[in-house]
């Protein structure tokens, strides 16, 4: 499975609510945003990890952090990589309006992804 994670609510919110599905992964992958890690992704995963070993989720593989220019591409593409099951990770983060502009990782993983999302907002 492959935690994708930022520090907002959203992704807060799935990963909390996936542990009971995370628990039974034979492996968990871990990636972070880009522009959360600020060249160092070290600070979000610690907390990741830290969190996912308190819920006893110990097989933890870190990546390093996604692309800034396509990151949603970045995401699927890792995903493949490392043959998960499952994404984990939280919907819109931005502002609706930005996402329309801009797109996102959100739409990008809801309009390409061919494996399972967990998402929540």
């Amino acid at each position: 499975m492959l935690v994708a994670w930022r520090f907002t609510r959203e992704a807060a919110n799935a990963l909390a609510t996936a542990v009971p599905v995370l628990r039974r992964a034979k492996q968990v992958h871990l990636v972070c945003a880009a522009e959360e890690a600020g060249g160092d992704p070290e600070p979000g995963m610690s907390a990741v990890r830290n969190f996912l070993l308190t819920h006893g989720i110990g097989r933890v593989e870190e990546h390093a952090s996604l692309q800034a220019r396509h990151p949603g591409q970045a995401l699927l593409s890792l995903a493949r990589d490392v043959a998960a099951d499952l994404i984990v990770m939280g919907c819109y983060g931005h502002s609706r309006a930005r996402e329309l502009v801009l797109g996102g990782v959100t739409r990008t993983v809801l309009e390409s992804s061919t494996l399972p999302v967990w998402m929540a907002h």
